[in-house]
């Protein structure tokens, strides 16, 4: 019947990829040729329908929720769908128009309807509506393949291959739309949500592993989001809601007074070299250090600005040659492959596990340690999924410290 129709028009599954694909309402506004304002009402009406948000902002633009993983997985199956079946309906080295721009739950059962009954007047009564409206719907999907799906004979209309093309698609295309409710309501008393956590370099980076780990086991459900990045751009995507929490050196006094800090462990500063380096034979001064090339945090970190101030007390120059990273990972490799020295922080486990891997430069560089801890914006309540992930943090900590 008319009224027995799949959860979603056609257009809005559309927008929903378009707005997937692109990471941007802009810029699907542009792919699917339609205003911005357009595909933001689609999106509303999709969601007021289904009850559940399904975009939200993100680290690399607009994102999926939980359910909208969901929406998003079937919706492309089915475009995908869409376009393979234009393929087959239009003729070989001709460009056809957009089917999916002109395809609408409507239009296919009356294809349907009238492949069923072998005539219009057969499909409206079908479909309890009247045959002028099926000859009206017909000649719109005509239009959509560019040529005619049926022929007259004596006994009404006979449906042609295209037809047939049009017809399997729509049950296809049933089949993945009704199941979106169904699993939509999968949902239901699971934990759903997002963690996005900023990273800054420290050396405990792998715990932030091993919690993502356990939350994806027990709740698969929860979209996890780890990703690395200067401090001030980690602090304006925190500000913007696109990430939940940083994780690295704090600051303290230095911080923001739009951020929180929570601390969860000390990592200490150590000059570190590849194993063999010329300076890791015995204690050298501050005299011998400065003269190499260094790899240090970026201007502007901690670290950095403790480096230079130290030098600039002992009345030395800080060098001019140093290399930044960005990434722990990166830092450590690019001290494996240079002749560079670094400063970098290490807990105390990590410092003890440091000899199999680099050198330890022994020198007069005064001893300092950071704090590394969870940056948040101020009042922030933490949802379900965040507030496990702290609790979890914690205890992850808690064991390998």
């Amino acid at each position: 019947m008319a009224s027995d129709r799949p959860t979603l028009p056609i257009k809005q599954l559309r927008t929903i990829v378009a707005i997937a694909e692109q990471a941007s309402l802009a810029r699907a506004s542009q792919q699917l040729n339609l205003s911005q304002s357009s595909l933001s009402r689609q999106v509303a009406e999709a969601e007021r329908h289904l009850g559940h948000r399904l975009f939200q902002r993100g680290w690399n633009g607009t994102e999926p929720t939980s359910a909208g993983a969901i929406v998003i997985a079937h919706a492309r199956r089915m475009m995908t769908a869409i376009t393979a079946a234009q393929r087959e309906l239009q003729p070989p080295g001709t460009r056809g128009t957009d089917l999916g721009y002109h395809l609408n739950w409507f239009l296919l059962d009356a294809v349907d309807a009238v492949c069923t009954s072998g005539s219009a007047w057969g499909a409206a009564a079908r479909l309890g509506i009247s045959q002028p409206t099926i000859s009206r719907t017909l000649a719109q999907a005509n239009a959509a393949v560019g040529h005619a799906l049926f022929t007259r004979n004596a006994a009404g209309m006979e449906a042609t291959p295209s037809a047939a093309i049009l017809r399997r698609l729509r049950d296809q295309l049933r089949h993945d739309a009704d199941r979106i409710p169904e699993m939509l309501g999968a949902l239901t008393g699971e934990m759903t949500g997002r963690i996005a956590v900023g990273l800054l370099p420290f050396s405990e980076q792998d715990v932030i592993v091993q919690v993502f780990a356990h939350i994806l086991r027990d709740h698969p459900h929860v979209r996890l989001q780890g990703v690395t990045g200067s401090y001030a751009a980690l602090t304006d995507a925190l500000r913007r809601g696109e990430i939940d929490f940083i994780i690295g050196p704090l600051r303290g006094g230095d911080a923001s007074a739009t951020l929180a800090e929570r601390p969860l462990l000390d990592e200490y500063l150590t000059i570190v070299a590849h194993p063999g380096h010329a300076l890791a034979q015995g204690p050298v001064s501050l005299e011998q250090l400065v003269d190499h090339s260094w790899i240090v945090g970026p201007h502007g970190t901690p670290t950095r600005q403790y480096f230079e101030a130290v030098l600039l007390e002992h009345g030395m120059t800080p060098p001019l040659q140093i290399c930044e990273m960005v990434t722990f990972p990166l830092a450590e490799r690019m001290v494996l492959e240079s002749d560079a020295i670094g400063l970098l922080t290490y807990s105390a486990r990590q410092r003890r596990a440091l000899r199999t891997r680099l050198a330890v430069i022994q020198s007069d560089f005064p001893d300092a340690k950071r704090q590394i801890g969870v940056i948040s914006l101020k009042r922030h309540a933490p949802s379900e999924p965040q507030a496990l992930f702290l609790k979890k943090l914690t205890a992850t900590l808690a064991q390998s410290t």
